[in-house]
């Protein structure tokens, strides 16, 4: 007998997770639905689709711990409206939190780790009436037992034999054109950075922390995105795009660009998103990754300090992050990255080291913050174990040790990221602007396009110099008492300005759009050239 299988997940983008679990109970024979759910707004569709479906199982992914709450009050809601309906959830978070979670009593079980064979064995179980204890990875509750914990697969599954994720009929769109996401791999080679579950999340595995999909895996599904959907940008999710060693990269990537090429994809008429930590790339990968289509390019900075990169166990130097950067820079790439300068043991040198980071590197998007507790992560241990950790679950906070750091932190966290601010949503407009500059360079190249690179350039040098300026002007706060008064005005000359910069970007990403949908429709004339040196057609299409 099959079942139904209704799953819930955040989808601002094609949700992997819960896709690649679609695939395999369709493959098994169930029928499946999925519906989208990021805040409570969407809990309505949710509950619509409840009604209409009838399934007898609903598989809520909960992979990221900011949202549990509203996951877990959606949940009260399905049980409210079904209450025979079984409820399991899986995930990152309920992977090492699954205690909390079936202390909610409209939670039936949770599986940990890699759901695919689990779910499909669990739904199994449901509709033809056995005994749970058979279902791998699953913990529930019994009634006489209590919290049965069932045996764990210690092995990664086979990538390649995995049926490709389910996808939208129509793909989405991302910086103006058809987008899809992808991994190409499991889990993480590195697997000790200090804020990162990935380590964790693979412990149990018997052999490496990461498991691969071949490059003729990848080109397939890549080649029937590419033909059936005519998906033109790819963004890979992967926790490291590139491998351990340099050689062992080039050699994948390599296979993968004649796998593509065999898929009869045009590498010219396709872009790629990665990620990679700054000890990866070479300039033979980079030529590579170039004639690939590779348009952006998120480097694993994390920290640019030496303690700080040993604090955070990130097992890289300064020197390197300085010579990918530079390197990079050699190649139509838009490179972003991340500061994780706010961790439990970070000094002002640090921070001092960091601000000239991004002083030096201020034509690049970056954004910047705290090193964030995550289940099961090392941090979460350490912050424990020095009693530094504050606040509730799941919404943890902790105590940096330096009291002068604490306070810049708080201080942070009272403009930069205080509620409402514009400086997350504006950092992260930049970052797509930066990507999608050099995309337009890559499949539109000409005068405009130039033009356009160039004006998100300045754009970002501006943000970037205003953002610096009010960190060190923050940073002067540290040893004085009495600053209400004077945050309480940097705050509004930061809400101003952010408010102003954050507008001037969505207006770049609307011409941006406007450019796409001219050219598109020049060059399928063959005169693109025409439309990119045309002073006139410029001003009539506000380019």
């Amino acid at each position: 007998m099959k079942g139904k299988v209704l799953l819930v997940g955040a989808e601002d983008e094609e949700n992997l997770a819960i896709r690649y679990l679609g695939a395999q109970l369709q493959e098994n024979g169930h029928t499946v639905r999925i519906v989208p759910c990021s805040n409570q707004n969407e809990f309505s569709g949710v509950l619509k689709e409840l009604r209409s479906f009838h399934p007898d199982m609903v598989a809520v992914s909960m992979a990221f711990q900011s949202l549990a709450p509203i996951f877990l009050e959606l949940i009260h809601k399905i049980k409210e409206t079904n209450p025979h309906v079984h409820v399991t959830v899986g995930g990152h978070f309920p992977t090492f939190e699954f205690e909390k979670i079936l202390d909610y009593k409209t939670v039936d079980s949770v599986i940990r780790f890699e759901g695919e064979a689990p779910i499909s064995s669990l739904i199994d179980v449901l509709v033809n009436n056995e005994n749970l204890s058979s279902v791998p990875n699953l913990v529930y509750k019994s009634k006489k037992d209590g919290l049965m914990q069932n045996h764990l697969i210690t092995e990664f599954p086979d990538l390649n034999r995995l049926k490709f994720p389910l996808r939208n009929k129509k793909p989405h769109t991302r910086l103006g054109e058809r987008f899809a996401t992808l991994v190409t791999s499991r889990g993480c080679f590195h697997s000790k950075c200090i804020y990162c579950c990935i380590g964790a999340f693979h412990k149990q595995k018997t052999e490496l922390p990461y498991a691969l999909r071949s490059p003729e895996n990848v080109a397939q599904e890549m080649g029937k995105l590419y033909h059936d959907q005519k998906v033109r940008l790819f963004q890979f999710h992967d926790d490291n795009f590139l491998l351990p060693t340099k050689e062992s990269s080039y050699a994948r990537l390599n296979s993968l660009k004649k796998s593509l090429l065999k898929e009869k994809v045009e590498l010219a008429d396709i872009a790629l998103l990665i990620k990679t930590r700054q000890d990866g790339v070479d300039e033979d990968i980079l030529v590579l990754l170039e004639e690939m289509g590779t348009v952006g390019v998120f480097l694993g900075v994390e920290n640019a300090s030496e303690t700080g990169l040993k604090a955070l166990v990130r097992s890289s130097s300064v020197e390197e992050i300085n010579s990918s950067i530079e390197l990079l820079e050699n190649f139509d790439m838009g490179v972003t990255f991340n500061l994780l300068m706010f961790h439990p043991r970070a000094t002002l040198k640090e921070i001092n080291e960091n601000i000239y980071c991004m002083n030096k590197n201020k034509n690049l998007a970056f954004d910047f913050g705290r090193a964030e507790i995550v289940a099961g992560s090392p941090l979460e241990k350490l912050v424990k174990r020095k009693g530094l950790l504050k606040g509730n679950w799941p919404h943890w906070d902790y105590r940096i040790q330096d009291n002068a750091v604490e306070k810049l932190f708080r201080l942070n966290s009272l403009t930069f990221y205080r509620e409402n601010s514009l400086y997350p949503e504006l950092s992260h407009k930049l970052i797509a602007l930066s990507y999608r500059s050099q995309l337009l360079q890559h499949f539109y190249p000409g005068k405009k396009s130039g033009n356009l690179k160039d004006e998100t350039e300045r754009l970002i040098s501006k943000v970037n110099t205003f953002t610096l300026e009010s960190l060190i002007q923050i940073y002067s706060f540290v040893s004085e008492s009495e600053i209400k008064e004077k945050l309480n005005h940097l705050s509004h000359e930061m809400d101003v300005f952010y408010g102003n910069y954050a507008e001037r970007a969505s207006k770049l990403g609307e011409k941006m759009g406007r450019f796409q949908v001219v050219e598109k429709k020049f060059q399928e004339k063959g005169v693109g050239d025409y439309f990119q040196n045309s002073t006139t057609l410029g001003r009539i299409f506000r380019i």
